[in-house]
């Protein structure tokens, strides 16, 4: 039989880890914000930054700062989404100092909705920390918390809020995941099988797989369990924080110090390890869920969203912003503040943001990262 650890040795090991040398956390009484009340806590990670759509996403203007369909900002619809689950107060924004001070101008939200990542860590530590946050001021576990993204387009909302709904009732049970149905072979998602049906258009998970090759993915579309994995996640607080207890112990230990103070978040967040939920929590647990989708989803990660998401013109051309005029041209996306001409041309992106002037052909569009990072510091 081992023997056992003697004092001396256990308070040796102790040092070792970061979170015990940190004090315990205190749990406040729970306000009336805080209070169980059917409503769920959300939130929104904005840190993205979007390379694949310079020059209109920036690293000082992220794709989620930007007008896609000519009427609001991708954070704007986000938060507006959000509006059709919980009330304004129960609304919250995971993302970094400089960006909240833009999203802050025009996302009327208080402050302290506001969760700053003193560090880029992924996703699994924002969304451990929000669960500590939403903890550390009362509330209860049965609570339910959706986490969604600043940077997609949905559409439509009602049905969208009606999906989510269908997890929201059943959060205690399982992290739902929301699945869309593939419409072309796409390498740049993650997919989801699906299992055992639970309940109409809800089942258990059988596999992830994260941005297959094109064959895997050619064959994707062809069965009828595999879904995009649209990067929403639903589930009630004590759920969560169960399955990170499991298999991320030091990260939700860091995560709970991290709610002490400013310090602390500023000392502790850092420590953790940067890693996607995805691998985290939602490849090892087993009380995992899908729910399919009934609305149209794109994460607008490249130009060709928008030819999606903004239907062609009589000539075949997709046109955001600007007048275009046309002689066999067609499947060109244009979107510039002036009068474009375009004769002869096919399947070409035409964009100009701030003096800035894409012009590229469709299928050179991978490339674009390596063009960006020619362009002047000021312009990335």
């Amino acid at each position: 039989m081992a023997k056992a650890k003697t004092a001396k040795a256990a308070k040796s090991e102790a040092k070792k880890s970061p979170a015990a040398k940190l004090p315990a956390i205190k749990v406040v009484k729970p306000t009336k914000e805080f209070v169980q009340n059917g409503k769920p806590f959300v939130m929104i990670m904005a840190g993205g930054s979007g390379t694949r759509l310079w020059p209109m996403s920036r690293v000082h203007r992220p794709k989620q700062l930007i007008n896609i369909t000519g009427r609001k900002t991708l954070i704007e619809e986000a938060v507006d989404r959000a509006k059709l689950l919980t009330t304004p107060d129960r609304i919250y924004i995971g993302t970094n100092k400089d960006l909240a001070q833009k999203i802050q101008k025009i996302v009327k939200l208080d402050k302290k909705q506001y969760l700053l990542e003193p560090a880029a860590r992924n996703t699994a530590p924002i969304i451990a920390y929000f669960t500590a946050y939403l903890k550390a001021h009362g509330a209860d576990d049965a609570s339910g918390v959706v986490i969604l993204a600043a940077d997609h387009h949905i559409e439509p909302a009602e049905k969208w809020a009606e999906t989510v709904k269908l997890g929201l009732a059943r959060a205690g049970e399982r992290i739902w995941c929301i699945g869309v149905k593939p419409t072309r072979a796409e390498i740049g998602y993650g997919y989801i099988e699906s299992g055992i049906e639970i309940a109409p258009r809800m089942s258990a998970i059988s596999s992830f797989r994260e941005k297959p090759d094109y064959q895997t993915a050619n064959h994707y579309l062809t069965t009828e369990r595999h879904f995009w994995n649209a990067g929403m996640f639903i589930f009630s607080l004590g759920r969560m924080r169960e399955d990170f207890r499991i298999y991320q112990p030091e990260m939700l230990k860091l995560a709970d110090q991290s709610t002490q103070s400013a310090a602390s978040l500023e000392k502790t967040f850092p420590k953790m390890q940067n890693i996607s939920i995805d691998y985290a929590i939602m490849e090892k647990t087993k009380k995992v869920g899908l729910i399919q989708a009934d609305f149209s989803w794109d994460d607008v990660g490249s130009f060709d969203a928008l030819a999606r998401i903004n239907p062609a013109d009589e000539h075949g051309n997709h046109v955001i912003s600007g007048k275009v005029i046309s002689h066999r041209a067609k499947g060109n996306i244009v979107r510039t503040p002036f009068t474009i001409a375009l004769l002869g041309l096919e399947n070409c992106v035409l964009i100009e943001d701030n003096g800035v002037l894409l012009i590229a052909k469709r299928e050179a569009l991978s490339d674009i990262k390596e063009l960006r990072e020619k362009a002047a510091k000021e312009l990335h």
